[in-house]
């Protein structure tokens, strides 16, 4: 007979390739995660939304559980979510299920696809969840709970692509690399990344591609003007108006960069550093860009009346999301993809929507916390599952059938 469990001892590990972040105790989920680990520290065991070094991850969990949670193995009451990549297979939930029980002791397992959390946390259960990562940018899509995989799409380009270019873009000034020689600094990709990563600085460059689209330009009126039936808030940066009456006169040409001790000019080009993800020739990867991704996702979606629904209910993930901008261009270049008439039927969007973090999460609904849509959604499913051994794998599920218990209680 299982032990009723807590949910001051609920667990939560949202994985990732660069930063995974841990919680524990699920009473209140209006907060951000308390634990952050760089897994460089654990020598990247997961690269490409794949396990390459097991050895590394499990030490990457036990640092979490036993020394920064402080949870005791020998008594351990903690039952533990695991938030993982929807292209980790039913082989992989069983290894990780038998490392928790065997080696970490837990009352307790469920392992959650990232997506379906990530549209949780912004309240919803249908909709196109983008996931922009250091690696891969990933689509997928939800209906009704369910990850449709046959809709899942993968864009090879992320925040690591976005260095390296920013990278091409730097050495291109000269007045910079003047600079960075008169310090006595190398110009890097670990500088590149500091420049991308400082809030403010790099903006998503909105329609500068499509200046001369007459085509883009229609298109965007006209979807302004139609009606919505849409419940769901736009956040703020996401309307348009808004968005240019905002920006005008507000983003100097330069921006003056702080590192180690010196100080650093950098120009408007700081703001083209995610291009590649919307023109991947940028980079010369043959791949489809993100908004062609977004449209071979939704067009894979069953049943087709579903498709419209799923453009009204768009969340942006990862810790890209964070970059002002992203999802107007976003929204700007998917308009160039749906279909549109002046009689807005059952099956044309009215209205590209993107969802976010709910405001009656008085903490989290914060600009700077939207990145933790796919954490909150962890902990609210955790708090559900917990509470009833029917929806987890127990200990007394394990010791009965093993780590194929997994195929018996998925999400």
């Amino acid at each position: 007979m299982s032990i009723a469990l807590r949910e001051e001892n609920f667990v939560v590990i949202n994985v990732g390739s660069t930063i995974t972040t841990a919680g524990i105790g699920m009473h209140d989920t209006n907060k951000p995660p308390t634990v952050m680990v760089n897994m460089a520290d654990f020598n990247y065991p997961i690269k490409n939304n794949a396990i390459v070094n097991w050895k590394d991850l499990e030490e990457c969990w036990h640092h979490i559980l036993f020394k920064e949670l402080n949870i005791k193995k020998s008594r351990n009451e903690s039952p533990v979510l695991i938030a993982v990549p929807v292209q980790w297979t039913k082989l992989e939930h069983e290894r990780i299920t038998q490392i928790c029980f065997e080696n970490f002791n837990v009352p307790g397992v469920y392992i959650a696809p990232q997506p379906l959390l990530t549209l949780f946390g912004c309240g919803s259960v249908s909709g196109m969840v983008v996931d922009i990562g250091s690696e891969n940018t990933d689509v997928n899509i939800i209906v009704d709970s369910n990850v449709q995989s046959q809709s899942n799409f993968s864009v090879p380009i992320g925040g690591n692509h976005f260095d390296a270019y920013l990278l091409e873009l730097l050495k291109k000034d000269s007045k910079l690399v003047q600079q960075f020689t008169d310090a006595g600094l190398e110009l890097d990709v670990e500088f590149a990344k500091f420049v991308r990563e400082q809030p403010g600085v790099c903006n998503v460059s909105v329609g500068h591609e499509l200046a001369d689209n007459m085509l883009a330009a229609e298109l965007s009126n006209a979807m302004e003007e139609l009606p919505t039936e849409s419940t769901e808030e736009l956040i703020d940066e996401d309307n348009p108006k808004k968005v240019e009456e905002e920006e005008v006169g507000d983003v100097p040409e330069n921006a003056e960069i702080e590192y180690k001790n010196h100080k650093f000019n950098i120009g408007p080009y700081r703001h083209d550093c995610m291009d590649p993800l919307f023109n991947p020739e940028l980079l010369k990867i043959d791949t489809p860009s993100l908004p062609e991704a977004m449209r071979l996702s939704a067009m894979n979606c069953e049943p087709p009346e579903i498709r419209p629904k799923l453009w009204e209910n768009i969340a942006v993930a990862g810790g890209c999301c964070m970059t002002a901008g992203i999802t107007k261009r976003i929204k700007t270049e998917v308009q160039l993809f749906l279909p549109h008439s002046e009689n807005a039927g059952d099956t044309q969007p009215r209205q590209l929507n993107f969802l976010r973090i709910p405001d009656y999460f008085t903490v989290l609904k914060d600009k700077q916390y939207q990145q933790y849509s796919t954490w909150l959604g962890a902990e609210i499913v955790a708090k559900l599952v917990f509470i009833d051994a029917k929806n987890y794998i127990s200990k007394v599920d394990y010791n009965e059938s093993g780590p194929s218990v997994v195929h018996t209680k998925t999400y």
